[in-house]
């Protein structure tokens, strides 16, 4: 036999907090789904709402339950289901709020002709549930009779019903004026089964392009930043909705992370040509005296940064850290910032001033650290692409390098 709970249990209420974190929940995965124009709140208007670009706002009570039936499901939404009615009460009195300003059919009307109205749980779906079917129904074809098959049943649920506080939210849906509790049924909306709310949010961060091994982290981070800014907002009289610009200028950042990571550091030493005095990059440092040819050590230490550069790129582009036309535009950038100089170093330079200034577009240039996207490449990497361009016969330091 069960025991009854003690007083301390009942206090706890686990499924209260449960309740909000579900809420909070399914405001954070509308937010990811936000689309340009539109703005989500969090309990201003109703539990969640959004309104959309085009006028009209959904309105969202949102209903968990930590109950389970005996296979382990959450149990169904009845037709006499507390969280029901108590929902259509509460749509019924903002519809008829007098103090917004609709006291009449006609301002009723007009608001419920701009509004959703979604009741979302984690609760299943009853195939007992006549109510809903029938409601379901009239949504998908608004006509007489199925509006007359909703009102019938209504009838018949508060003939039913033996709990007065059921009976009272249901005597309330019953006074709405019948043009407008048309409207409202036909713009009705059940979101059962919503159990896997969390990974939904995840899976939307996917979408957008968040590296799988970073969802979790990029998940944590902003839950914690959205339920701070909430608070803090709510302790500051502040509460507003989040804009689709909002959203995207103050959390951006932080699902930007798991799509700009940085460039992963390749350190390996790569396979080097057999000649490397005649490489061509060699060939052109050797002839403006940056280096001499019997200076192995320093050849093998740069031949090796433009290897590797040119691997890493291979990898990069391989591996989805970076895209080719990234790659195309580093060699771009590159190509014209040494081209500025050059052609400024040679503009009014006399014969015997050529390797002088070309070593110091050289040693300019190795100064530099370049981008690749959104990254900016190390030093290293930097100097292995001025010589790998050289290398390949695009850039050069001596005046005449072409010609060389």
């Amino acid at each position: 036999m069960d025991r009854e709970k003690t007083f301390m249990e009942e206090a706890a209420a686990p499924g209260t907090g449960a309740g909000f974190d579900y809420q909070f929940y399914y405001f954070l995965y509308r937010l990811l789904n936000m689309k340009k124009g539109q703005s989500i709140g969090l309990e201003i208007k109703d539990d969640v709402h959004s309104d959309l670009n085009n006028d009209v706002q959904l309105l969202f009570q949102v209903k968990h339950t930590i109950q389970k039936q005996a296979g382990g499901k959450p149990i169904a939404l009845r037709e006499l289901d507390p969280d029901l009615w108590k929902t259509l009460h509460n749509w019924v009195r903002i519809i008829t709020d007098p103090n917004d300003n609709r006291s009449n059919p006609e301002d009723q009307l007009k608001f419920v002709k701009r509004s959703e109205f979604h009741l979302v749980s984690n609760k299943s779906v009853s195939k007992a549930n006549e109510f809903a079917k029938r409601v379901q129904a009239y949504s998908e074809f608004s006509s007489a009779d199925n509006f007359t098959s909703i009102a019938d049943q209504v009838t018949n649920l508060a003939a039913s019903s033996t709990d007065k506080t059921i009976k009272g939210y249901i005597k309330i849906v019953q006074a709405l004026d019948e043009s407008v509790s048309r409207e409202f049924f036909k713009r009705l909306f059940f979101e059962l089964e919503e159990t896997e709310i969390i990974q939904k949010l995840k899976d939307s961060l996917e979408e957008k392009f968040v590296l799988p091994e970073d969802i979790d982290s990029i998940y944590g981070r902003l839950c914690t930043l959205i339920r701070d800014d909430n608070y803090i907002s709510i302790l500051e009289g502040k509460l507003t909705t989040i804009s689709f610009d909002d959203f995207r200028s103050r959390y951006r950042r932080v699902i930007s992370q798991g799509i700009n990571k940085r460039l992963g550091r390749l350190n390996f030493e790569p396979a080097l040509p057999d000649d490397l005095p005649s490489q061509p990059f060699i060939k052109q440092l050797i002839a403006i005296e940056d280096i001499r040819e019997c200076d192995d050590e320093i050849i093998t230490q740069l031949s090796t940064l433009k290897v590797r550069l040119a691997r890493s790129l291979e990898l990069w582009v391989q591996g989805g850290e970076v895209v080719s036309d990234e790659v195309t535009d580093l060699h771009k950038d590159v190509t014209l910032r040494w081209s500025n100089k050059h052609r400024k170093a040679f503009r009014r330079c006399l014969e015997v001033e050529i390797n002088e200034k070309s070593q110091e577009i050289i040693d300019d240039l190795r100064e530099v650290k370049f981008k690749l996207g959104d990254d900016e490449l190390s030093t290293e990497n930097s100097n292995g692409e001025l010589y790998l361009l050289s290398d390949q016969n695009t850039i050069g330091w001596h005046r005449d390098w072409d010609k060389l």
